[in-house]
């Protein structure tokens, strides 16, 4: 009886101990469910008290979030696009603050303070967000990120107050220097002119066993990898000289892998979990330090002077020279930093400019009417050849295409709607001020591009009555009449802050004049050789580059083209 009596304790005691860890399980599902819901209420909360509050010099309101630690990080690495949407919708045209894991972020709203922000380069940066994307998007070996860590001094000639770093290692000041004077003035007119000729080259060259070359109506089932990839052909050949491209015949294929790398480059990921993404970018580098190895073997180039010729054929710019000598003087930077340096400059030259000329020829050959009025535009584009002269390749006056208004509206027109860029700014002199909100040093205010394009107030007097909404392309949106000569002129008066494709200030991307004449003479030196019709129409864009700079079709782009018959 005593052991029966036992052996029925011992049994009600497992079966209480079963229910016991079951009910534990249970409490701890629903006690880690509870977690994202009590985190979420209270920062609702929180949000609600920031948004009550009227104190002067307060910080905006938090938008609230389910992940405690994490914050919004993971919506805003997997869905950019709706989650900026969600909080500007939200937001009732109020700055947020956004918690991205440990990092505070400000998502500003209003365009009018956008250009006061961009513009005040002393008192904020673009350190912080541009430090991670070289290491990140270029690859910059951990070896030589104490540079672009440490200085602190500063893009100008004159040193933030403090700084004790050698002039040799101020690596921004260093990229703004030459940038500026290279892509301005006299090496801006060769450098572009030498663009224009390469691809005029390019598609003047007939291969008989390419039926592009027939003079028949052909189908190419996606032209923005055939343009592009002639384009950056033609760019690089010349900005590097031949020798980059010839020494990597993989190259062009390679460099728009690693760009369709990007949005999973952006996510972070270590390259043990996704190597995957990370190969397009080491074939990218390797392909460039073949370059440097055998360009420094065939030309010196400390010799860069003013005395040295502006381009040679292995180097190509006497940029590249410059750049060269100032990653080897830092005495830190071994050829694997220097191939990182020099893909920044490349893709900075290239990843925004080129998808941008595929949109303008996009939006000009999917129009008809449009495309009559830009041919009446560049009538005067082709500089006639003397008699003596072969007739191909044409020859192309840069200004006159330029200078076209309606070409220059489309060209703006397109930054406006493709162009979707975060100019991220940081505190660096104390507290920032904008109106009667404080943002805290070290934190990241961001201007989204996507809301100064379309935000219905600071554009109410280019939508042509309503009858152009801002979700649609309008080719005339920056055309104004000119009261005195009774003329449709080029104008973005009025837009400070609401387009910014270039950001402000003395940040704002130093390749502009280059990235317009390379985006405007596209249309005018495909039209010379080609004929084209658009067979699916105007196509999406992929959103998996929100955020990125420009966004290329989120398809493939078949179209019917024909090589002029009589050239």
């Amino acid at each position: 009886m005593t052991s029966k009596i036992l052996h029925l304790n011992e049994s009600t005691f497992g079966s209480w101990l079963e229910v016991a860890k079951q009910n534990g399980k249970l409490s701890l599902g629903a006690g880690m469910l509870l977690i994202p819901v009590l985190t979420f209420i209270i920062t609702t909360i929180i949000s609600w008290i920031g948004m009550a509050n009227k104190r002067d010099g307060r910080e905006p309101p938090l938008n609230p979030y389910w992940l405690p630690f994490l914050g919004d990080w993971l919506w805003f690495l997997l869905a950019r696009r709706s989650f900026i949407n969600r909080i500007y919708r939200r937001s009732n045209d109020l700055p947020v603050t956004v918690r991205l894991g440990p990092a505070k972020a400000y998502l500003l709203t209003q365009p009018e303070t956008y250009g006061p922000l961009l513009r005040d380069t002393k008192s904020c940066t673009n350190k912080a967000f541009a430090v991670i994307i070289m290491e990140h998007i270029f690859g910059m070996p951990k070896s030589a990120m104490h540079l672009y860590r440490n200085d602190k001094s500063g893009i100008g000639t004159i040193p933030h107050p403090g700084s004790t770093l050698s002039p040799h290692l101020r690596v921004w000041h260093h990229h703004y220097r030459t940038a500026s004077r290279y892509l301005q003035g006299d090496s801006l007119r060769s450098l572009s002119k030498q663009v224009v000729e390469h691809l005029s080259e390019g598609l003047a060259k007939i291969d008989h066993n390419d039926p592009v070359d027939s003079g028949e109506w052909v189908d190419i089932p996606d032209f923005f990898m055939w343009w592009t990839h002639r384009y950056f052909t033609a760019t690089i050949t010349a900005l590097c000289g031949p020798h980059l491209i010839s020494l990597n015949p993989g190259f062009v294929e390679d460099f728009w892998d690693y760009l369709n790398s990007w949005p999973k480059l952006s996510k972070l990921y270590p390259r043990t979990l996704a190597p995957g993404n990370y190969r397009p970018r080491q074939r990218i580098l390797d392909s460039i330090k073949r370059w440097h190895a055998y360009a420094r073997q065939h030309s010196d180039y400390r010799h860069n002077g003013p005395d040295a010729p502006a381009w040679d054929e292995y180097w190509g710019s006497v940029w590249f020279k410059v750049r060269q000598r100032w990653g080897q003087d830092t005495g830190d930077m071994n050829d694997d930093a220097l191939a990182s340096e020099d893909l920044f400059v490349l893709t900075a030259a290239t990843a925004n400019a080129l998808p941008m000329a595929f949109w303008n020829l996009i939006e000009v050959y999917g129009d008809r009417a449009l495309l009559e009025r830009v041919r009446a535009e560049l009538s005067t584009a082709i500089i006639p050849h003397d008699t003596h002269e072969e007739k191909l390749p044409f020859r192309f006056d840069v200004k006159a295409i330029t200078s076209s208004p309606l070409l220059q509206s489309v060209y703006a027109e397109v930054l406006r709607m493709r162009v979707s860029l975060f100019h991220n700014r940081s505190p660096t002199q104390g507290d920032y001020r904008i109106g009667p909100y404080k943002f805290k040093q070290g934190g990241l205010l961001c201007v989204s591009t996507n809301i100064a394009s379309n935000h219905a107030h600071a554009w109410r007097d280019r939508i042509d009555g309503g009858r152009r909404p801002l979700d649609k392309f309008w080719a005339d949106r920056f055309l104004v009449r000119d009261e005195e000569d009774d003329v449709m002129k080029f104008s973005t008066d009025g837009l400070d802050g609401a387009w910014i494709p270039y950001g402000g200030g003395a940040l704002m991307c130093p390749g502009r004049h280059l990235a317009k004449q390379e985006m405007m003479s596209g249309v005018a030196i495909f039209n010379a050789y080609f004929e084209m019709e658009l067979l699916k129409g105007v196509p999406c864009v992929d959103d998996r580059f929100f955020g990125l700079g420009a966004q290329p079709p989120g398809e493939p782009v078949p179209v019917r083209i024909r090589r002029k018959i009589g050239i």
